[in-house]
């Protein structure tokens, strides 16, 4: 797998908007949701995302299926996944929102 480091562009929508684990400096870590977000968005796509969004989980079995199962944070540790009260990473709640919206 070619390493990929975060981008700001993507970043302050996905992360930093979204995300309850984010931690600034932490360019190296990518969860699953943020590297597909990655390949099939442009940062222009994810401007103006409605703010701290809440999931509804109707895109989980999806989301599980096509992103999850191949996340590196569900192997080493992913505590949404693994049923403890966590909520998921920001990519998770932004991809349920665009799934939803371009249906």
């Amino acid at each position: 797998m070619t390493e990929q480091r975060k981008e700001e562009g993507y970043t302050g929508e996905i992360c930093r908007a979204q995300c309850v684990f984010y931690k600034e400096g932490k360019d190296e870590f990518l969860c699953g949701t943020y590297r597909f977000l990655m390949e099939h968005f442009s940062p222009e796509d994810l401007t103006g995302l409605p703010e701290k969004m809440e999931p509804d989980f109707s895109e989980d079995d999806w989301i599980m299926e096509n992103i999850c199962k191949h996340c590196e944070f569900l192997v080493d540790g992913c505590d949404y996944r693994e049923g403890n009260p966590s909520p998921p990473c920001g990519g998770y709640v932004v991809v349920e929102f665009l799934r939803k919206k371009l249906k």
